[in-house]
């Protein structure tokens, strides 16, 4: 009997490879799981982004005993917890605002709307530049 592991891909990754590890245990086709992921992103951004930053810091890497987490340097990942903070706080903005109806423009809290979802598409932006380029490092 072999005993699989969960570990995270250093040659089927994107970003820190979370993905491509799940798909090579649960032996499923990684674009599949992409997919899946994309749809949970765009149904839950919130749940999706904590899941996957619990599953990079948790899932060690492909040929590691130790996942992160377990050597946890404060001053290495700080910007990388900063980005994704902003990416999070960025997607609540965006999420509390989804179901207004189109003609928000129209309204006297258009202002306040059109405002609200810059700021967030700010944060988010700021946060990706800040956090994809330290995750691909993981």
């Amino acid at each position: 009997m072999s005993s699989r592991r969960l570990e995270r891909s250093t040659k089927d990754r994107i970003l820190a490879g979370v993905i491509g590890g799940l798909s090579d245990y649960l032996k499923v086709d990684t674009n599949l799981l992409r997919v899946v992921a994309i749809l949970l992103l765009i149904l839950s951004p919130i749940l999706t982004l904590i899941l996957y930053i619990v599953g990079v810091f948790l899932i060690p890497k492909s040929g590691e005993e130790k996942p992160i987490a377990a050597s946890f340097d404060l001053e290495k990942y700080l910007p990388l917890i900063v980005g994704l903070l902003l990416i999070i706080v960025g997607a609540a903005i965006l999420g509390s605002i989804v179901m207004v109806p189109l003609f928000w423009i129209f309204t006297p809290y258009g202002f306040t709307l059109a405002l609200n979802i810059s700021i967030a598409a700010v944060l988010i932006i700021i946060g990706a530049i800040i956090a994809i380029p330290q995750l691909r490092k993981l």
